[in-house]
């Protein structure tokens, strides 16, 4: 499973971790990461809200979990 197709799993929240979910899902340059710090590169380029890597970081851990329970 790729980051991209979890992204499309995953139920969208009214949380910070919801809307980063929500924004991943519209962002046509959201890379298909393979790694966190990758995530984080692109994430703190584009990021217009401080505060948001921790939620991110959030979705990504979901991911990890969800490649080793696969």
């Amino acid at each position: 499973m790729s980051f991209r197709e979890y992204l499309n799993q995953r139920a969208v929240t009214n949380t910070p971790a919801g809307d980063f979910t929500k924004d991943a899902r519209r962002d046509p340059n959201m890379p298909d990461a393979k790694s966190w710090s990758e995530l984080r590169e692109y994430l703190l380029k584009v990021a217009r809200v401080d505060g948001v890597i921790p939620a991110d970081y959030q979705v990504w851990r979901g991911y990890q979990r969800r490649l080793r329970n696969f």
